[in-house]
């Protein structure tokens, strides 16, 4: 039995049909959008290392060499140019860190979603 702290709710768990959902969705060559707009934030953060995880895990049944973060990570939207798209002059590692996800969770759950798309064209370019 798993017991909550006492004064602090426990995050929303990240469903295995909510997994399901994503996985569905890259198959499917549809966008991770409309699933991930059904999340909330904790739900966001556990979908992003679940996706990330499975891209890995993707990368190493289909392909002879060695998983490089670079090749996927290059086609993101960097932090330095979103901050300046979104006009924030908050210091960069927070929008590189975990810290605005729960303080402006709007502004680094659309990086976070973008991020995302990226991660399932890589999938799908490993399935091709």
């Amino acid at each position: 039995m798993t017991r909550k702290p006492i004064g602090r709710s426990a995050p929303e768990e990240l469903t295995f049909s909510q997994r399901l959902e994503i996985v569905v969705s890259v198959l499917n060559r549809q966008p991770l959008q409309p699933v991930l707009d059904t999340l909330s934030t904790a739900q966001l953060v556990q979908a992003h290392n679940f996706l990330w995880d499975k891209m890995v895990e993707f990368h190493v049944k289909t392909q002879q060499r060695e998983f490089r973060r670079e090749e996927v990570t290059r086609r993101m939207i960097s932090s330095a140019k979103y901050q300046h798209v979104q006009n924030c002059d908050l210091r960069l590692d927070y929008c590189k860190g975990v810290e605005c996800i729960w303080s402006n969770p709007i502004c680094a759950g659309n990086k976070v979603k973008l991020n995302m798309e990226v991660m399932a064209e890589h999938i799908r370019r490993l399935l091709k």
